[in-house]
């Protein structure tokens, strides 16, 4: 699988108030990928963090302060190139 990137496995703590499942994954996406753009396209991780995490889903939208969350790793597949049929 060249040229795929992954966003490692981690543990992380709910650093602020009123932040969301899909905020907290953008974000430790970007820290990893480095690319904002990439980060915010990516198609599944919140379902594979809420996967991972048995429960969460149950604390609501707005996660708690605090809350543990346990990321996982994230293989993301490179893009292959387009084929134009025609002009």
């Amino acid at each position: 699988m060249s040229g795929a990137r992954v966003i490692p496995a981690g543990r992380l703590t709910v650093p602020l108030e009123d932040m969301m499942v899909d905020q907290v994954c953008f974000e430790y996406a970007l820290a990893h990928l480095g690319d904002r753009t990439l980060a915010g396209k990516l198609k599944g991780y919140v379902e594979a963090t809420l996967t991972a995490n048995p429960g969460l889903a149950e604390l609501g939208v707005i996660l708690p302060r605090g809350t543990v969350i346990d990321m996982p790793e994230y293989v993301i597949a490179s893009e292959t190139a387009s084929v134009r049929l025609w002009d």
